[in-house]
């Protein structure tokens, strides 16, 4: 009994993965891709500091 529910709980996780890529594949819409971008500055005798600056 044991072996069918692994077999089944497998297969279903199987079979949903292969819904979700073709679902991704098949979207064809094209989404703007967002880079995230960091700078890190040296400031003098401040080794371990670092200001991170984001742009929203």
């Amino acid at each position: 009994m044991r072996n069918n529910i692994l077999g089944g709980l497998v297969i279903f996780m199987v079979v949903l993965t292969c819904l979700l890529m073709l679902d991704d594949i098949s979207n064809t819409q094209k989404q703007p891709s967002v880079e995230d971008t960091a700078q890190v500055e040296q400031i003098e005798n401040k080794a371990d500091l670092a200001i991170v600056e984001t742009e929203d």
